[in-house]
């Protein structure tokens, strides 16, 4: 007897755009069986939320405990539920019209060719110019006419079997934001051998970190000086471990090298985009 799929949704809130985490609700609350949202805010967006649906859990954080605390807090309520699936969404990621049943029944299809899956997101496509973003489109090895294989998934969108947690373990918390869904990604493939696998025929409106700005011949997706830190930081800490693919330590050694001298030059404030670099560099050499 197959057991009866039931699917629940994780969203970290961080100051969001209140307009926008409306249409990114609405998109997604018929698509699955409850909502948990966990808020790390430094304000409070409950009298909204819980207004519009009894299948929405809020839940407010005592203060910004990280995305990978939060998420796992929307983990363990789930695990504990008897949830079969997990789907992550960001606070401004809005998903089409079927797009979870597209990746429940990517996910079904491939597990019933044997194969350990960790799990399946959508296609990421750049919200200002409606493009597919160029780094994920040279990432991966084509699978099948609607699949592409890949080392690792981002946060949106990722649906992952509920039972891999308990394999694998929780997200990291120490990491508290940058590379979170990467590293888990990483040490599913170490200890389950898992694979993981975009949809090409599920896709979704995103924006990495602030926006795009155009740097010599591409655009540069532009973070804020506070995830600034956790990049550098993070990049060291996660350099030395071995099950890191090398090709990600070459090709993000080579992006924050150029950044070190790209964000100080062009992109204000100046002095606190430096102040972060230097400070993430040496927290991650001293492994804090």
């Amino acid at each position: 007897m197959n057991m009866k799929i039931k699917t629940g949704c994780i969203i970290v809130l961080y100051n969001p755009n209140i307009d926008l985490l409306k249409k990114v609700i609405d998109a997604i609350l018929n698509q699955v069986d409850c909502l948990f949202i966990a808020d790390n805010s430094l304000t409070v967006n409950h009298i909204f939320i819980n207004s519009l649906n009894k299948n929405i859990i809020y839940q407010k954080m005592i203060k910004n405990i990280g995305i990978a605390g939060a998420q796992n807090i929307g983990i363990n309520y789930f695990t504990k539920n008897n949830y079969t699936h997990i789907i992550f969404l960001d606070q401004d990621s809005i998903i089409a019209k079927g797009l979870v049943k597209q990746l429940i029944n990517d996910l079904a299809y491939l597990q019933n060719l044997s194969i350990s899956v960790g799990g399946v997101s959508a296609r990421a496509v750049n919200r200002q110019n409606g493009k597919m973003y160029h780094e994920t489109k040279k990432r991966g090895k084509t699978f099948s006419e609607d699949l592409t294989e890949v080392n690792e998934l981002m946060s949106s969108t990722s649906l992952i079997p509920i039972e891999m947690f308990s394999k694998v373990g929780l997200l990291e918390e120490t990491l508290f934001i940058d590379g979170v869904d990467h590293e888990w990604c990483w040490r599913a493939k170490k200890i389950e051998n898992s694979r993981f696998f975009v949809s090409e025929k599920a896709v979704i409106s995103h924006q990495l970190g602030e926006g795009d700005k155009f740097f010599i011949i591409k655009n540069v997706a532009i973070s804020t000086p506070f995830r600034t830190y956790y990049q550098y930081r993070n990049f060291f800490l996660l350099s030395r471990r071995n099950y890191v693919p090398l090709s990600w330590k070459f090709l993000n050694g080579f992006k924050y090298f150029v950044k070190l001298f790209y964000y100080p030059i062009f992109i204000p404030p100046r002095k606190k985009y430096i102040n972060n670099i230097i400070n993430g560099v040496i927290d991650g050499f001293k492994y804090k």
